[in-house]
């Protein structure tokens, strides 16, 4: 059920690099959130419209009546939102997302790349909440930008790390033993979530391994509730379009075309 609430700001913290931990009191919203859904932000105060759009954010934890949200600063809206203090309160829209993550499976590869993985984290808490086996890998292009290291220390979430400095675990991309890992696990899916490039090289892979691969996709939203259609992706089985928000986010990714 979809609410649009003021959110009590719990925390709203620098993390590391350009990420930002954004804790919110939404009991509203908390309650009905499964792994991939997302939630609209409006960055600014209720009776100014600068900048105009909410932003839409993975819902990267949920703590009984609290959301944790992790975003990256990147312009107006996303600084807007970082400059909020403890105990004001923000508007949110959400639970958002129509089409999750498959959960029928008992073995899954889930890869994130920087903040990506914010759009997997609930998905494997839950995963190691049920016993279901997993690997789970997470890169970055160096080590301040896999924020959320504290987090799966926290959560006994032990990843393969990449960082293609070779400032943490691994040096090189998330891909480079992907082969490896899809032969160790036969029938475990993909689950995926990360930079457009970074997704397009996981699929790739995946189809010449034969590996169901899934892709949680970020984009650009101005409404998140399929109004507007400014967050389209081809479908190229059907050869027409479908929103991100509406029809997704989760998608196979042989159903279309990044």
């Amino acid at each position: 059920m979809i609410k649009d609430v003021e959110a009590l700001i719990l925390e709203n913290r620098f993390i590391s690099g350009k990420t930002y931990m954004l804790k919110l009191k939404v009991p509203e919203i908390a309650s009905f959130v499964k792994p991939a859904h997302f939630v609209m932000i409006k960055p600014t105060l209720q009776d100014f419209y600068d900048p105009l759009l909410r932003r839409a954010f993975a819902i990267a934890d949920v703590e009984d009546d609290t959301i944790v949200v992790y975003y990256d600063v990147y312009g107006k809206g996303t600084y807007a939102i970082s400059q909020k203090k403890e105990g004001e309160t923000i508007n949110v829209l959400g639970p958002l997302g129509n089409r999750l993550f498959p959960e029928d499976y008992d073995n899954y590869i889930v890869v994130g790349g920087g903040i990506g993985y914010a759009g997997l984290s609930l998905f494997l808490k839950q995963l190691k909440k049920h016993n279901k086996r997993f690997v789970a890998i997470y890169g970055a292009r160096k080590k301040e930008d896999l924020s959320m290291i504290k987090w799966n220390e926290e959560n006994q979430i032990q990843p393969i790390y990449y960082t293609e400095d070779g400032s943490f675990g691994r040096k090189g991309l998330v891909t480079q033993d992907l082969k490896d890992i899809i032969k160790s696990n036969p029938n475990a899916p993909l689950i995926v979530c990360g930079p457009k490039g970074m997704m397009k090289a996981v699929a790739k892979i995946a189809k010449e391994e034969n590996a169901l691969c899934y892709l949680s996709l970020e984009s650009r939203m101005a409404c998140g509730i399929g109004i507007c259609v400014g967050c389209v992706v081809k479908d190229v089985k059907n050869d027409t379009y479908v929103r991100v928000c509406y029809e997704g986010p989760v998608f196979e990714a042989n159903e279309i075309e990044l």
